[in-house]
């Protein structure tokens, strides 16, 4: 049995991955055997995300002043919680598959995104997008265009230079012979 001082402990944990995630989802895990529950666990963590599962007691007294006091009525019943701080998108994408995949008991429940409430259409709508490594690598070659653009231009002035220099030289020679 955890001792009081352990529950203080564990809600204090809670509390502060309320405040500190972009991206918190409740799910109903009920009839998800051990090794669903693993994999799922080891997915969400090789993206930087976590799973918990918490007593709903201890959550009454972690949510309030945090952004997931506006779902409190999902703490019913078998409740998992996703804890993703950095990189939301991947988080979603893993979850989208386990919601979607008919082998797993996993059940979308509630989930807050930057602070806001949301449902399970704008977790798939989030899923859908582009993962931070595409975005990253589409931003770098936005910004990498102009400087290419420029590099091609130069050359292209200074072939011409080269050119117009020999054809000048090219014109003395005959003058001068």
């Amino acid at each position: 049995m955890k001792t009081r001082k352990h529950k203080e402990q564990i809600v204090k944990e809670i509390r502060e991955k309320f405040e500190k995630a972009s991206l918190v989802i409740l799910t109903d895990f009920h009839g998800m055997t051990v090794a669903e529950s693993t994999t799922l666990r080891r997915k969400l963590r090789e993206v930087g995300a976590e799973y918990k599962v918490v007593k709903n007691t201890l959550m009454r007294h972690a949510y309030p002043g945090t952004p997931v006091e506006q779902i409190k009525d999902a703490f019913v019943g078998p409740t998992g919680i996703v804890f993703a701080t950095e990189d939301i998108v991947a988080a979603a994408k893993v979850l989208k598959e386990f919601f979607e995949d008919e082998g797993f008991n996993l059940k979308f429940k509630a989930a807050v995104v930057e602070g806001k409430v949301a449902d399970y259409e704008m977790i798939k709508q989030l899923a859908s997008l582009p993962s931070r490594e595409e975005l990253l690598g589409q931003l770098v070659s936005v910004l990498k265009y102009p400087i290419n653009a420029i590099a091609w231009s130069l050359d292209n002035l200074f072939t011409k230079l080269v050119t117009v220099l020999e054809n000048v030289k090219a014109e003395k020679e005959k003058a001068g012979a």
